[in-house]
Formats: structure tokens, C-alpha cells, sequence
């Protein structure tokens, strides 16, 4: 059998066709992968990094598919698609290609003529770009015989790469790349003209780099320039870069520690900065500014101020330029307490509000003003004589021991005393009124106003300290009579009796007290009445003692409930006499009565009948006495008309009988045990206690 050679020559063209047509399809994917990769790359809308690094993913599979054989002529193809987007262009051609060349050229797996290739391909489109400038226009133009036209684009061309540049330098300053920043600034002619956004040179946008950045930048920009263009930089007009920086630290979300370091960065860049020239007037923040701060912000404030007032003794400062920016930091902080947040509150009237004694001493050493007044025209005694308890007694003993040293002024406590809120009152008024609508309000009425309370209240030590160091006596009137009530009246009276009240204030606080009494017909328990209830409430102590040796030990808890009744009818009818509602005519019998009524429930007839018995016996031994001492008299009248002999006998036997008689009287006159009382006794200190003779 004979073979076909035509058969063979066309399958063999046929095979030939499809292997090309297999090989195109491959080239063509390989292609089309590593368009799509680049492309993905170069149009993401963020990257990390200013140009891609080495071990960059991207620039992986796009040396794996140069291995593999894909064409140089993708990128070609790539940079005429993105031309009309000049974003993604700029990126591909001036970060991405070099990047991609340079990765090519080191790898060792590429053939040299793929090397070859690409190297080409990249050259011709960054030749061609207006954002490279790696070749020499100006010779090719001159050889065109453009003449002038020529000067103008060349000088259009070095303008474009100063600004290419100053972009490229801040790009840098934004990514924290500070080799690239010490590339660019050594090319910068004039560094003053480089602006960002809203007209913020290089220093302010290192003054918001974080952490030890904006240390290593500013070195790098001292080690560079010139000094007369960093103090250009330093001394900006609007906000400085120093402010920038302070305010960035100061309304930082989260401190790490409120507690500033000795190694704190942003401390150590203002440090530096005050070294080389910015103003310490910089440390103040506008009204506006303070006013944004929260209440934590204001206090990092102060203590991040009074921490590089610290640190300017262990730096490089100059001592004119420490000394300078000590008094301006002492002359600061006053100011940042002293300035009110938003919402009209003062730090210090927030202090008294929470009542952080630690905090309101703190900031009144530091030069809070006690004199400032919020919205509704209160200062900070205003809000310390709202206090209850001792705490009010407490601030103001506080800030006496500041005027004492100086820390505060008399001239400034005077004026916060006799103050007026919004409402008209004084520190003074405001605590008497508080005092008289505190709990239940009970309002002057005819009767006796009861009180045997001996020791002076707080409001009543809060009120005389403010007496004492200068407050209006006038203030002690309360003329709404919303106000004239039982504590406001028995205010008054404790001020007219304590003895660290001035005479001034004593005068006026006994006028007023008078002026009460004489409006509302009320005045306070005599010194008489209140000496018969103590007498009434022993006399009462002493029956029951007395009672309850009477009473069979099984019986008493009986006993013990009548005379817990009757006691309390006793105290109701005393209060209610004393309150005026009832006549005296009355409240002796029903107290009368509740007395025999508790003895015959707790004695029985008998007892009451031995008791009695008792106290009549002792009447009669007191009468007997009485008539033998009579008797003893006119004897010894009669015997002196005797014979001496017979009266001096007389007298013997006289003194004889005396001393005989002399136990017999001290058994019949004893006295019972003091722990027992009679109803005649408990009768009298009843009529002692409501002032009857």
C-alpha cells in the first residue's frame, strides 16, 4: 500500500494552522490577564502607598505573565485607554511603569530580549508623558526651528516640574515617607510657596503626623532649609503650625494617658519649635476655640500647658524665651478656667455642682474667679449657699483660707458676697431662703413657737461667716412673707444669739425676729416654760421609777402601756397649751386626770391608798416636831426664875432628853427613796411647768 504524500502535506498544514491558532488564543489570554491586573491596580481608589513596592502582588503576576510570554505591548495599549483619565494616567505612568521596569530588570527568570521589550515599551511612554521629563525636548525642538515658541515651552516645562515637585514633596509629607520628603526638599527653591489645601504649608501638615513622625519630619526640615525659611514656616500668618499642633493634641478622641510624659512627642515638637523661633502667644487658644472644648479637653489643656512650662527648664530653651513662656502659660490657665463652655458653664460652678472638693480647691488655687457669674447671674457662693449639711460651711471655710494667703483677693471676695443673682438675691438671702422652704414648710401662726434645740445649725455658721467678712445685715430680710416661717424665724434668732454673729447683724436679727413676732402674734418659749418641761419630763422619769416598785414584776407589761399613754396624752396637752390652742384652765385638769387615772391603772386603790398613807405620816411626824420644840422653849423661859442650883439641874436634864429624843425624830422624819414621788409632788411640777406660782 503506497503512502499519500498530498494526504500527509495536508493534514500537516491543517495541524500546523491549529497549533498558530492554539498559540495566538494563549498569547491572547495572557494578554488580556495581565491588562486586567494592571488595570485593576492602577484605577483602585486608594493605594497604601505612593508607588508600589517590590513584593507588590501586582508586580508578581505581571512578571509570572512576561515569564510566561505576554506581550509588551499591553502596556502600550493600557496607557492610550487612560489617557482621558488623568487621575488613573498619572498613577500608571508616573508611579506604577518605573516601578514595573525596575522590577523587571532585576528579575532573573525573564528572557533579556522580554527585558528588552518592556524596557522599551516603558521608555516610550514616559518619553512621550507630560508628567516625565527624562529626555531633552528643548534639543528636538530646536532642531524643528521653532525658535521663541520654543523658549516659552520650555520654560512651561520646568514650571510643570516645580510643581510635580511640590506635589510629589507633600504626597510624601501625607504618606510619612520621610526619605522621599528629604529627596524632594532638597530640590524646593522656594518652600514658603508650597500650600496644601486651605493654604497650610509643609510645617502644618507635620504638625498633624502622628506620634514620632512629626519629630523625625521637623528634624529633617531644620537639617534642610535655611533658617530664615523655616521661621517663614513657623511664624504663618492665621494659625500657626504650633497652634495646629497643640489643638490636635488637645482634642484628640482618646489620650492614652491623662497623665502627659516626659517623652510626650507633641510636647517635644512645640518644645522644638519654641527653640527655633515660635512666639509663646501661641499657647493661648482663641474664646472660640476654649468655648468648643469639653470640660476633659480644657483640663488636658491646662495640664499639658503646665507640663511644657516643666519641660522648657530641662530643654535647650533660652532663659528669655523660658522665662517668656512661663508668665504667658501662668497667664493662660487662668484664662481657659475663667472662660465658659458653650453652654454658659463655668468649671469652677461645675466643681460646686458635683461636688468634687478635690477639683474646686484645684482650680481656685490655679485662679478660678469667684466672682464670675453664669446665665442666670449666680457666682460660685450663690451655688455653694444651695448646699445642704455642713458642705456650704465647708467651700466657704475653703476659700477663706485662700484670701488668708493671697491666693484670692478681699477686694474679690467683697464683690462676690453682696452679688445678686438673677432673681435679686445675695449669697446670704439665697441661703435663707433655702433654710425656710427647706422640707415641710410651716408658716408663722399665733402661738408659741417651741424649740429647745441648743447647738446653731449650719445655715446658721454659713450665714454669720458671711456677716462676719463683710455681707449686707440688710440682706437678712426676707420680705415675701412666703418665706416668714418657723426656721426662717428661729434662723433669725439663733444669728441674734450666736456669739460670732457682729453686733450689727445681732441688732437686726433681733429687730426682724421682733417685727415677726409683732406681725403674727407668735414668739418662743420662755426660759421658765422650757425649764418646767425638763422638770415635767424628770418628774415623769421619777413616777415611773416610783410606779414600778408598786407594781408585781408578772403585771408590768400591762402597767407599761398605761403609762406610755399617758405620758403621751400629758405631752400632746403641754405642746397644744404651748401652741396656744388650748387655755391653761384646761390643760391642767385633763394632765390632772391622765395622772390619776395612770396610778390607779398601774397602783390599784391600795397602792394609791399606802402612798398616801405615807406622805400623811410624814405631814404629822413634821407637826409633832414642830409643837415639842415649842414646848421645849417655854420651859426653859420658866426655869430661869429658879435657884441657880435648881435651874442648872433643869438645864442638864433639859440636854439629856434632847439627845434622846434626837433618833427618835430622825426615824419619824426620813424621807422616802428619791426613785418614789408623791402625786402632791408630781402636781407641783406640772404647775412649775406651765408658769403657775
Amino acid at each position: 500500500m503506497g503512502i499519500d504524500i498530498t494526504a500527509l502535506t495536508t493534514n500537516a498544514d491543517k495541524l500546523g494552522e491549529c497549533i498558530d491558532k492554539n498559540k495566538k488564543q494563549e498569547q491572547d489570554r495572557k494578554d488580556e490577564q495581565l491588562y486586567g491586573i494592571i488595570e485593576r491596580k492602577v484605577k483602585k481608589e486608594e493605594h497604601k502607598r505612593e508607588k508600589p513596592r517590590g513584593q507588590d502582588e501586582t508586580l508578581k503576576k505581571c512578571k509570572r505573565l512576561f515569564e510566561e510570554g505576554a506581550s509588551s505591548e499591553v502596556l502600550t495599549k493600557l496607557e492610550e485607554s487612560l489617557r482621558e483619565q488623568e487621575k488613573y494616567y498619572r498613577y500608571y505612568v508616573q508611579c506604577f511603569l518605573p516601578v514595573l521596569d525596575k522590577a523587571i530588570e532585576r528579575s532573573k527568570k525573564i528572557s533579556n530580549e522580554t527585558k528588552e521589550r518592556v524596557k522599551q515599551a516603558i521608555s516610550e511612554i514616559t518619553y512621550n508623558s507630560r508628567y516625565c521629563f527624562t529626555h531633552n525636548r528643548r534639543d528636538s525642538e530646536t532642531e524643528s526651528g521653532y525658535g521663541s515658541d520654543v523658549e516659552d515651552d520650555h520654560e512651561v516645562e520646568i514650571s510643570n516640574e516645580i510643581t510635580n515637585n511640590n506635589a510629589l514633596l507633600l504626597k510624601a509629607i501625607k504618606n510619612g515617607n520621610n526619605r522621599k520628603f528629604r529627596k524632594y526638599l532638597k530640590d524646593c527653591t522656594d518652600i514658603s510657596s508650597i500650600k496644601a489645601e486651605e493654604g497650610k504649608n509643609i510645617l502644618h501638615l507635620i504638625a498633624s503626623l502622628e506620634k514620632k513622625q512629626k519629630c523625625k519630619f521637623l528634624g529633617t526640615l531644620i537639617k534642610t532649609v535655611t533658617k530664615e525659611d523655616l521661621a517663614q514656616l513657623v511664624d504663618s500668618e492665621n494659625q500657626t503650625p504650633f497652634q495646629a499642633a497643640l489643638i490636635n493634641k488637645v482634642t484628640k478622641e482618646k489620650h492614652e494617658s491623662h497623665t502627659i510624659q516626659d517623652n510626650d512627642n507633641t510636647l517635644k515638637f512645640l518644645t522644638k519649635l519654641l527653640e527655633h523661633g515660635a512666639s509663646s502667644d501661641n499657647l493661648g487658644l482663641s474664646t472660640k476655640k476654649l468655648q468648643d472644648l469639653k470640660e476633659e479637653q480644657k483640663t488636658y489643656y491646662r495640664n499639658f500647658l503646665e507640663k511644657l512650662a516643666e519641660q522648657g527648664k530641662k530643654s535647650k530653651l533660652k532663659p528669655e524665651i523660658r522665662i517668656n513662656t512661663e508668665a504667658k502659660i501662668k497667664e493662660i490657665i487662668p484664662r481657659t478656667i475663667n472662660t465658659p463652655d458653650s453652654n454658659d458653664n463655668y468649671q469652677l460652678h461645675l466643681a460646686i455642682k458635683d461636688n468634687d472638693k478635690e477639683r474646686f480647691e484645684e482650680l481656685l488655687q490655679k485662679g478660678a474667679d469667684i466672682t464670675v457669674q453664669d446665665k442666670d447671674g449666680k457666682n460660685a457662693l450663690h451655688y455653694i449657699a444651695s448646699f445642704k449639711g455642713e458642705q456650704k460651711v465647708t467651700c466657704l471655710e475653703l476659700i477663706l483660707g485662700l484670701v488668708k494667703n493671697g491666693t484670692i483677693s478681699k477686694d474679690k471676695l467683697g464683690k462676690a458676697i453682696n452679688a445678686k443673682n438673677g432673681e435679686g438675691n445675695t449669697p446670704l438671702e439665697l441661703a435663707l431662703k433655702n433654710k425656710a422652704e427647706k422640707r415641710s414648710i410651716k408658716h408663722l401662726l399665733q402661738g408659741t413657737i417651741f424649740d429647745t434645740a441648743t447647738a446653731y445649725d449650719n445655715t446658721t455658721k454659713f450665714c454669720t461667716m458671711l456677716l462676719e467678712i463683710g455681707a449686707d445685715p440688710c440682706s437678712l430680710e426676707l420680705k415675701n412673707p412666703k418665706f416668714h416661717t418657723k426656721k426662717y424665724y428661729l434662723t433669725l434668732r439663733d444669728l441674734k444669739d450666736y456669739s460670732g454673729t457682729p453686733q450689727k447683724a445681732q441688732e437686726k436679727a433681733k429687730e426682724l425676729k421682733e417685727k415677726l413676732e409683732e406681725k403674727y402674734h407668735c414668739g418662743t418659749a420662755s426660759k421658765k416654760c422650757k425649764s418646767g418641761i425638763k422638770k415635767l419630763d424628770s418628774a415623769i422619769k421619777k413616777t415611773g421609777s416610783a410606779v414600778a416598785g408598786f407594781i408585781d414584776p408578772a403585771k408590768r407589761t400591762r402597767e407599761l402601756l398605761a403609762i406610755t399613754i399617758t405620758i403621751t396624752v400629758i405631752a400632746m396637752v403641754t405642746f397644744a397649751f404651748f401652741q396656744g390652742q388650748m387655755a391653761i384652765g384646761a390643760a391642767i385638769p385633763i394632765i390632772a386626770t391622765a395622772g390619776v387615772i395612770c396610778l390607779t391603772l398601774t397602783l390599784g386603790f391600795s397602792g394609791i391608798k399606802k402612798l398616801f398613807e405615807k406622805s400623811t405620816n410624814k405631814a404629822q411626824d413634821t407637826f409633832n416636831d414642830k409643837n415639842r420644840s415649842n414646848s421645849t422653849t417655854e420651859q426653859n423661859q420658866a426655869s430661869k426664875n429658879l435657884v441657880n442650883n435648881d435651874q442648872q439641874n433643869l438645864r442638864n436634864e433639859t440636854k439629856n432628853q434632847a439627845v434622846q429624843e434626837s433618833p427618835n425624830q430622825s426615824e419619824h422624819t426620813e424621807s422616802p427613796p428619791d426613785t418614789k414621788m408623791s402625786a402632791i409632788s408630781i402636781m407641783n411640777s406640772l404647775k412649775n411647768c406651765v408658769g403657775i406660782v
